[in-house]
């Protein structure tokens, strides 16, 4: 694209339709200008690859993949009204008028865009189809997505005797060091956004933060159903269930496709469908960010090839770092919690250095502690967790001399207020007793 892309002269977009061979999937958009001639059109691609057995996957599921993928493309220019091309029942437009809201909050904050987050949302209706009853095995093999990070390690240990299958999307070094580890059979799915997106962006169209989770559940869920597999198990915290800021009375939220909110929708969708809700749950819902650190502290195989850092899963390959950037919050807040549970010698070999020298990343560490600006844009717990673990370093002589655990010191009394400062109140969870049964054991 030479010319650039004026967001404000989008009326509309539509989504368009799909179609699926060979195993490839492609959603269809445009972005529809107020002459035809200026229309952008756009295609996601999703490559099942082997992973389909052969077969078609189910309608009902693609129907949803489109539906979620379109905020990739909607985003460039946020239009208010969105038009289906294809007859959709009243629960799929709610599903979509609920992903945008919660899935797109960060983005339109940051672009100050209330007005994205409640397009009039427009299309042919479908009555609701007789539905058949869902054979679907709920004792069958699990699908377990993994992420590289220290969450997905925990599920793939308390899940090994229930012989899991792994699963992610696209090729990411350090997902496919914690698989190899594992010894566990895994499927990878390619994903690909259109080059367009791309282009329009550089040309003046919005760009921001999508709920990538909701996408990669939904795929995770038609490689589940292709392959005779049991549920989608999904290793999303208690802790991505609390926002980052309060904006226009609406929580925005980072995490939103990885909160029980988002868990919620999506297994009323499949309900509505007529497919078993729990073809879908996340395992870890009940746990904090402290509680699965102190149980991926048994597991030392993997201490060299996680990461959680941003980084390394950059799409576009030539932006991809090999290890931990040291700077971002993911780094910073995973540094502060593994710190007091592995030692000063175990994390500074693990992230290549000790992030407590860095004076400058001060305020980036005040956000995450609970005593700075707000909670930062990434997936990271909450503040107590975070307060608790820096406490118990400040008592640890090891760590003493550390430009910011000194600076810090003067910080106590604020850091304990903090760290008592949080909701014992259980979890909304789903995790069936089978399931729930192989957590607990692995204490």
């Amino acid at each position: 694209m030479t010319k650039p892309f004026v967001p404000q002269s989008y009326k509309s977009f539509r989504i368009d339709g799909y179609d699926i061979e060979g195993g490839v999937f492609r959603g269809r958009y445009t972005m529809c200008g107020a002459d035809s001639a200026d229309d952008v059109s756009f295609a996601e691609t999703v490559d099942f690859g082997e992973s389909l057995a052969g077969g078609r996957p189910d309608d009902r599921l693609l129907r949803l993949l489109t539906l979620t993928c379109s905020l990739s493309y909607y985003k460039a220019a946020a239009p208010p009204k969105i038009e289906i091309a294809f007859p959709t029942y009243d629960f799929e437009r709610d599903y979509l008028r609920q992903v945008l809201a919660g899935g797109l909050g960060e983005y339109a904050y940051r672009n100050n865009l209330p007005g994205a987050l409640s397009p009039e949302i427009t299309g042919d209706r479908s009555e609701i189809a007789e539905q058949r009853p869902d054979t679907w095995n709920a004792d069958a093999a699990p699908l377990v997505p993994v992420g590289g990070g220290k969450d997905s390690v925990v599920s793939i240990e308390a899940l090994t005797p229930l012989q899991p299958v792994l699963f992610n999307v696209n090729k990411f070094d350090p997902i496919d060091r914690c698989v190899e580890i594992s010894g566990l059979p895994h499927v990878r799915v390619m994903r690909s956004i259109d080059r367009t997106l791309i282009d329009v962006n550089a040309a003046g169209a919005y760009n921001g933060h999508i709920p990538v989770t909701a996408i990669n559940s939904i795929i995770g869920l038609i490689v589940a159903d292709a392959k005779g597999l049991g549920p989608v198990v999904l290793s999303n915290e208690r802790s991505s269930n609390v926002g980052n800021v309060e904006w226009m009375g609406q929580d925005i939220n980072h995490q939103w496709s990885k909160s029980v909110t988002y868990e919620t929708l999506l297994r009323d969708t499949l309900a509505a469908y007529g497919l078993n809700p729990d073809r879908y749950f996340s395992l870890l819902r009940g746990l904090s960010e402290s509680q699965i650190a102190d149980r991926f502290a048994a597991s030392p195989q993997y201490f060299r090839a996680f990461i959680s850092c941003n980084r390394p899963f950059a799409l576009d390959a030539g932006r991809r770092g090999a290890t931990w950037c040291g700077h971002c919050p993911k780094c910073q807040f995973v540094f502060v919690l593994m710190a007091p549970r592995l030692g000063r010698t175990e994390v500074e070999a693990i992230f290549g250095r000790n992030l407590f020298e860095d004076t400058d990343s001060r305020a980036e560490f005040e956000d995450i502690l609970g005593v700075g600006a707000h909670k930062p844009f990434e997936c990271v717990g909450e503040y107590y967790e975070a307060a608790e673990s820096m406490l118990t370093i400040l008592d640890d002589e090891s760590w003493a001399g550390l430009p910011l655990v000194e600076q810090f010191r003067s910080a106590r009394a604020d850091l304990a207020r903090v760290a008592a400062d949080h909701d014992d109140s259980p979890a909304v969870e789903y995790v069936p007793e089978r399931y729930r049964a192989a957590l607990d054991t692995r204490r």
